[in-house]
């Protein structure tokens, strides 16, 4: 029984799909790649949706942690002193949100009072916005860029570098705070390979630190800014004028949150090979105003302070090829409105210069779709040749009959008195 156009139909599909490689059929993201452009700038805008992927994070978990002087439960809520908590935690005594955050699409006045002047009237916000830190529940301290993944909730930037725009890339980035609560917004920017592995950056300096009960250094403890979140230290008790009582943070209790101080009078460590950068505070603080610091650069080679230093610049070398810029959240109510990233020959962004959407940089179209089309096409209509001859019973004639054919000629030499001509007879049968 000869087959029907649908058989041999999904029998062509099912031998496309069977030897074309994966990946050569999923280039989805190829469209959303960030290209340079004339002048070497990669321009990637929140109000251009199409330029990033917004990745959730970790659902909050239940803790419990416990010290002689306080006791913390699974809200964050500090039971006792609950005014603050001293330690990178909002006194909220209501229940948080657990569900997992991450950095959506807002449009300005969506949600009250909060950043203004953004590109196109919205801007990227990690939210629900309730004083959640990052990593884990509370903030800690991090030594690998690597604790972040699957924890905290990141923008996926996929930047691609032609041979001719290889070197020094440096990143500026347009954002503010936008903290419902009060509080240091800020986030972690990750460069990585297109296996995954982190790229690091040029060989810098940041301030030394040193543990709060270190011998080298006789602090007594540090005072808490509830809108900073920042913990000063101190060497002597401060007067109540300097530091009110209640926020005063003995050495005893910030040493169980691993409270770090600054050695101060210039010294510094050396990064030899930064894997984050950490952008927190801005020159006039949360001002929620897009404007009022268009573009920052300045920040913290592996850093993880309540504010950074500003001592940095997040830089790194990048030869041909494709890469994934990731900003992972630090805290929540952080707001982004977009990144600019200067290659070799690309110069600083302009304070006075406005961008509208639709000005991101994204790669044009270089073919790859049709030939991707021409290949799938072509495996397609070979497919549906196999699937002729060797399913529909005229196929199988011609096969025959090309067989008879192929073995008359390789045999014609030692064979020359099989000259009876039944290959051609067969083959005037077949056309009659």
């Amino acid at each position: 029984m000869t087959p029907s156009i649908r058989t041999l139909l999904y029998t062509g599909i099912t031998i496309v799909l069977t030897i074309t490689p994966h990946a050569t059929l999923a280039k989805s993201k190829q469209s959303k790649q960030i290209c340079s452009d004339s002048n070497g700038i990669y321009l990637a805008l929140a109000i251009d949706t199409d330029s990033y992927t917004s990745v959730p994070g970790a659902e909050q978990k239940p803790w419990n942690h416990t010290h002689p002087d306080h006791q913390w439960n699974s809200t964050g809520h500090h039971d006792r002193d609950s005014h603050h908590n001293g330690h990178h935690e909002h006194p909220h005594g209501a229940e948080r949100d657990p569900s997992p955050q991450q950095w959506s699409l807002t449009g300005e006045g969506d949600r009250g009072d909060g950043p203004v002047n953004s590109i196109g009237g919205s801007f990227l916000q990690v939210l629900p916005d309730t004083g959640r830190r990052y990593p884990g529940n509370h903030g800690s301290h991090i030594t690998s860029a690597d604790e972040l993944d699957g924890d905290s909730p990141y923008l996926s930037f996929w930047i691609r570098v032609e041979k001719e725009r290889a070197g020094w890339h440096t990143l500026f980035v347009r954002w503010t705070g936008g903290d419902d609560i009060g509080g240091g917004d800020s986030f972690y920017v990750v460069m990585k390979n297109k296996d995954g592995s982190v790229v690091t950056g040029q060989r810098t300096l940041k301030p030394a630190v040193v543990p709060i009960d270190s011998e080298s250094e006789s602090y007594v403890g540090c005072c808490y800014d509830e809108t900073t979140h920042a913990c000063p230290c101190y060497h002597e008790i401060p007067d109540e004028d300097t530091c009110p009582l209640m926020d005063f943070i003995s050495k005893e209790r910030a040493v169980f949150w691993k409270k770090d101080c600054s050695v101060g009078k210039g010294a510094m460590d050396i990064i030899d090979h930064p894997e984050w950068y950490l952008y927190s505070g801005q020159e006039d603080g949360n001002v929620m105003d897009f404007k009022d610091e268009p573009w920052d650069a300045t920040c913290e080679a592996n850093g993880s302070s309540t504010a950074d230093s500003g001592h940095d610049y997040p830089e790194w070398n990048l030869a041909k090829g494709e890469y994934e810029l990731r900003i992972y959240a630090r805290e929540d109510g952080t707001a982004l409105d977009g990144i600019y990233l200067a290659g070799p020959d690309g110069v600083a962004p302009s304070i006075t210069h406005e961008y509208a959407p639709g000005d991101s940089t994204l790669c044009k179209k270089d073919g790859t779709g049709w030939k991707v089309a021409g290949i799938v096409v072509g495996v397609l209509g070979m497919a549906g040749l196999v699937a002729f001859f060797m399913v529909t019973d005229q196929g199988q004639e011609v096969m025959h009959l090309g067989k008879l054919m192929v073995g008359r000629m390789l045999h014609r030499e030692s064979a020359p008195d099989n000259s009876s001509g039944y290959g051609y007879e067969v083959m005037d049968q077949f056309e009659g």
